[in-house]
């Protein structure tokens, strides 16, 4: 195989890990507006304040967290959504 046949293959080899991570991302993006919307609509027909809906549901998924993978874990992770809510506000 010549250097040109490799470069190709790695081409289109990062081309397709990039169509899956960003096919992946897709997904979870949809899934989290479908996520979000039947909280909505939740909140809506039980006249539940959202705000308070979503405090709860994302003191929830820590709590998971910090009893599947531990507390340092979910520190982890709050810190992570900490830090990516500081770069969204940078720009």
């Amino acid at each position: 195989m010549s250097q040109e046949d490799c470069e190709m293959a790695m081409s289109k080899v990062v081309t397709l890990s990039e169509y899956r991570e960003n096919t992946q991302q897709m997904q979870i993006d949809d899934i989290s507006a479908q996520a979000f919307l039947f909280l909505q609509e939740q909140a809506s027909e039980n006249n539940v304040p959202m705000r308070k809906l979503l405090m709860e549901h994302l003191l929830g998924i820590a709590c998971v967290v910090k009893a599947v993978e531990g507390h340092d874990e979910a520190q982890n992770w709050l810190a992570l959504i900490s830090a990516e809510l500081d770069e969204e506000l940078a720009h």
